[in-house]
C-alpha cells in the first residue's frame, strides 16, 4: 500500500513539473513579440505623421520669406533733379538681388520773354520739352555693411535742336524745324543701396557715361559726336508692394 501511494505522489509531482515548464516556455515565446513589434510600429507611424507636418512648415516658412521681398517701386534721381534733368524709374524686383527698371526722363524749357521799358512784351517761342525713355538694371550683392550695386542704364531721346546746337544755335542760319536730333546714353554704374525706412531705399552710384549725339539738317548733312565722362545717380525709391 505504501508503494502504491508513493508512486502516485511521484507521478503527480512529475506532471506538475511538466505543466509548469510548458507555461514558462509559452510565456518566453510570447513576451519578446510584444516588446519588439509594438514600439517599431508606433515609431514608424509617428515618423509618417511628422513628415507631412514638417513639409507644411517648410513651405509656409518659404512663402513667408519670399513675400517679404518688395516687387514694385517708384524712384527719382535726386542728383538729376538738382541739375534740372529729372529721371523717374519704375522698378520691378523679381528677386531680392535683381532690379529691372523702366526709365523716363523729362526736361522742360519754358518760353523766353522780353518786356521792354516801353512797348509790348515779346516772346521768342523757344519753349520745348525733351522726353527720354530707357531701361536700367542693377544687381545687388550683400556685404558686411550695405548691399553693393552694379548695373547700367540705356536712354534714348530726341531733344530739341536748341539743346543739341547749344551756343552754335545762335549762328545757325536755317530753320530749327529742319533739324532732327537723336541722343543715346549708355552708363555703367556701381555703388551701394541703403534702406532708410521700411520700403524706402536710397541707391547712390557713380560710373562711366557714353553720350552720343547725332543731328541731321535737311538738305545739308548729318553731324554727330560722342561725349565721355563720369555720371552720378542717387535714386530715392519707394516700394509700394
Amino acid at each position: 500500500m505504501k508503494k502504491i501511494f508513493l508512486s502516485a505522489v511521484i507521478a503527480l509531482a512529475l506532471c506538475s513539473y511538466g505543466y509548469a515548464q510548458d507555461e514558462e516556455e509559452y510565456e518566453e515565446d510570447e513576451a519578446p513579440a510584444k516588446v519588439t513589434k509594438a514600439p517599431a510600429y508606433e515609431e514608424e507611424e509617428e515618423e509618417e505623421e511628422a513628415a507631412p507636418v514638417a513639409k507644411k512648415a517648410e513651405k509656409k516658412k518659404a512663402a513667408k520669406k519670399s513675400g517679404d521681398t518688395p516687387f514694385f517701386g517708384i524712384g527719382v534721381d535726386l542728383v538729376g533733379t538738382l541739375k534740372e534733368e529729372s529721371i523717374i524709374r519704375l522698378v520691378f524686383k523679381p528677386t531680392a538681388s535683381i532690379e529691372v527698371a523702366g526709365l523716363i526722363g523729362l526736361w522742360h524749357h519754358g518760353e523766353t520773354t522780353f518786356k521792354p521799358k516801353t512797348g509790348d512784351e515779346q516772346s521768342y517761342s523757344d519753349n520745348y520739352t525733351d522726353i527720354a525713355v530707357g531701361v536700367g538694371f542693377d544687381y545687388l550683392m550683400p556685404t558686411a555693411f550695405l548691399p553693393f550695386s552694379a548695373g547700367g542704364e540705356f536712354l534714348f531721346s530726341s531733344p530739341s535742336p536748341r539743346t543739341a546746337l547749344g551756343d552754335a544755335g545762335a549762328n545757325f542760319n536755317g530753320k530749327l524745324s529742319d533739324v532732327s536730333v537723336v541722343r543715346l546714353r549708355f552708363n555703367v554704374l556701381a555703388g551701394a543701396e541703403a534702406e532708410l525706412i521700411k520700403g524706402l531705399t536710397l541707391n547712390g552710384k557713380v560710373g562711366l557715361g557714353f553720350d552720343y549725339w547725332s543731328y541731321d539738317v535737311v538738305d545739308q548733312g548729318t553731324t554727330s559726336w560722342l561725349d565721355l565722362g563720369f555720371v552720378t545717380r542717387a535714386y530715392l525709391t519707394w516700394y509700394m508692394f
